[in-house]
């Protein structure tokens, strides 16, 4: 996202990738944007992904660096003693707490402690992140966020109509449906959630995503099913592209954000999939936890629950789904007004980038 952000304010920049996504379509849009592919197949890929890094930081003496997730730190523990004057800027998604990912741990920190700047995608996240790490400033926050230029589909009532027989909530009065946004996972209280569908009426069903039979978190499902009498009220759908997804979002009520209290990661969560829920005009159900808290509360986003407590869950997806179609379709705008403006990419993006990049 900080690539196309700065291409889109006519930055040169130079995105080298070790991954297997060649061609992006987004490429033709963003000419002052190179794209350079090292392919991802095998351990000595990243042999050849680590010479193309410095080939190019040889070649081109870059004015900054800037280096995006813990992953990527590895193949530059060179670079701060041969940046001369180009600026390194660090962007962590998930700070790696103590004791996590050692190896990781080790080469975000070296790195981290040599950057000029630093940036995390959530407030809390950054404060243990500066005290861990003994880092010299805060570190300057942009949340994990979709730009209010992304494109959202419009709400397809003709899909929606398709998911709802599916669910056999067709012809039901005022039928919601509940997105979790992802497969069923211990490390998204799905069990939990599953077990609150249970204490709710029969117009609310529940919509796994990228459930691909025969897999791990398809068996897992289906064993917590069978022991539950939701009948077709639970619905596992496989995998989408991007733009599918956002449409599935569009076409629902309600939006799961429920997490274990197992790290800092979970505790100060900070998903991607929360704007890509209020763009799409979801209300949240979200952990209890002080800082998804903060943001549901402060902004009127939706109702936290405790993860562990089903009845907890069961009322808070209540407390939304019980409000009229009319009520809905106001709050669904709200949502994603605000999802445009404080909760856009660029509304902080702008403010950090604009401290950096008067400084370079």
């Amino acid at each position: 996202m900080a690539a196309l952000h700065l291409a889109r304010q006519n930055y040169a920049i130079t995105f080298i990738a070790w991954g297997n996504l060649a061609s992006p379509s987004w490429l033709a849009n963003y000419p002052s944007l190179k794209y350079r592919l090292s392919p991802k197949k095998s351990l000595l890929s990243a042999l050849s992904f680590l010479a193309k890094v410095i080939w190019f930081f040889w070649q081109e003496k870059p004015d900054f660096v800037y280096v995006q997730g813990a992953q990527q730190t590895p193949f530059l523990f060179w670079l701060p003693w041969f940046k001369g004057k180009t600026s390194l800027i660090y962007h962590t998604q998930d700070y790696l707490e103590y004791g996590r990912h050692r190896f990781y741990e080790v080469c975000e920190r070296f790195f981290a402690k040599r950057a000029n700047w630093v940036i995390s995608n959530e407030p809390n996240r950054a404060r243990f992140m500066a005290s861990n790490y003994r880092l010299k400033a805060m570190p300057q926050v942009i949340r994990t966020a979709l730009p209010s230029w992304w494109s959202i589909p419009e709400r397809d009532i003709t899909y929606r109509q398709q998911l709802l027989t599916v669910a056999g909530l067709r012809d039901v009065k005022q039928p919601r449906l509940i997105v979790a946004g992802g497969p069923y996972s211990d490390e998204r209280m799905s069990g939990h959630l599953l077990d609150a569908m249970l204490h709710i009426p029969n117009n609310y069903a529940l919509i796994f995503t990228d459930m691909e039979p025969d897999t791990s978190q398809y068996r897992s499902c289906n064993h917590h099913l069978s022991k539950k009498s939701l009948g077709k009220r639970v619905l596992m759908l496989g995998k989408f592209t991007y733009e599918q997804l956002l449409n599935l979002y569009a076409v629902c009520d309600i939006g799961i954000l429920l997490y274990p209290n197992n790290g800092i990661g979970h505790f100060y969560q900070a998903p991607g999939r929360l704007t890509e829920y209020l763009k799409t005009g979801l209300s949240l159900v979200a952990s209890n936890f002080p800082g998804l808290e903060l943001l549901v509360i402060k902004h009127n986003l939706g109702y936290v629950a405790n993860p562990y407590d089903s009845m907890s869950i069961a009322k808070a997806i209540e407390n939304i789904g019980i409000q009229s179609d009319a009520q809905m379709d106001e709050i669904r705008q709200n949502l994603i007004n605000i999802a445009n403006a404080e909760f856009s990419y660029e509304f902080q993006a702008n403010l950090v980038f604009g401290k950096i990049f008067n400084c370079l």
